[in-house]
């Protein structure tokens, strides 16, 4: 099952605490990396957080509004990602951007 795992997938957040403010997590690890766990950030619901242009993109899923935060990266265990409800690929400019602006500035 880890393998199915792809940069970009939207999984429901395994953390049962933050369910509310981050109901979800995007994979942002590269695909040529398959380990036991995967890098991701979680998408961030519209009320918790006040976006900061190009290092919080906006993504719509399910009718609503959420916000990438990758200054929260988490290590995650494949085994505990489930199916996938979303994939981002089509975003993955702004995704990487967003990663680009926490890691270098630029």
């Amino acid at each position: 099952m880890t393998s199915m795992i792809r940069q970009c997938d939207v999984y429901p957040t395994p953390f049962r605490r933050d369910r509310d403010e981050r109901p979800y997590v995007i994979v942002v690890q590269s695909d040529h990396y398959t380990t036991n766990s995967r890098i991701c950030a979680p998408l961030v619901a519209e009320r918790f957080l006040k976006p900061n242009g190009r290092l919080n993109p906006a993504f719509e899923i399910d009718g609503k509004r959420y916000y990438l935060h990758p200054l929260e990266l988490a290590l995650i265990p494949a085994r505990i990602l489930r199916a996938p409800i979303a994939s981002l690929e089509a975003d993955r400019d702004r995704i990487v951007a967003a990663l680009d602006l926490v890691f270098t500035g630029v």
